[in-house]
This record gives structure tokens, C-alpha cells and sequence, in this order.
């Protein structure tokens, strides 16, 4: 168990219930806090429904651009500096 001295973002998680006003407090101020478990149990996170939309906002936007990145052609290296070129010549010509 984690003590919270240790670990600022931290509670362990026995002592949450006694502490259910201070965790909401400390979700308000930091976005998110662990509730730490005994043993190898994982911890468990509180945050506010603003910053859990965004995670899952993020998420989703992590998801696609790695399907996106997954179904890219690789560049060789002359298409990639005639691409280079092409797009230089765009921006002087601005």
C-alpha cells in the first residue's frame, strides 16, 4: 500500500471511504486521483466527467490515427523529398 506522503496523487484505497469528501475535492483540483490497492491489484482512478470525456476523446483520436498510420503506403525516400520540394515551392509561393 501506498502511503499518501509518498505519493501526492495517491490514497490508498482502504482509506477512501472515511475520505469520500476530500477524494472529490482533490479530483476538483487535480483531474484525477488513485486510489491506491493492496497487494498487485491495480489502482483504481477517480477524475471528474470532464476529464474522463476527454481521455475518451483522446482515446478514440489515438485509435484512428493509428488505423489511419496502418493503412499508409510507405514513402520511399525520392517520393518523400519530391513531396518535400512540391510543398516548399507552395509555402514561397504564398
Amino acid at each position: 500500500m501506498t502511503s499518501l506522503a509518498s505519493r501526492e496523487g495517491e490514497i490508498p484505497f482502504d482509506d477512501a471511504p472515511g475520505r469520500w469528501h476530500e477524494v472529490a475535492d482533490r479530483v476538483d483540483k487535480h483531474g484525477q486521483l488513485r486510489l491506491v490497492r493492496g497487494a498487485d491489484a491495480p489502482a483504481l482512478v477517480v477524475m471528474t466527467e470532464d476529464d474522463f470525456d476527454q481521455a475518451m476523446e483522446d482515446a478514440a483520436d489515438l485509435a484512428l490515427c493509428r488505423e489511419i498510420l496502418s493503412r499508409m503506403e510507405p514513402v520511399g525516400r525520392e517520393q518523400a523529398e519530391a513531396e518535400h520540394a512540391e510543398f516548399v515551392a507552395f509555402l514561397e509561393g504564398i
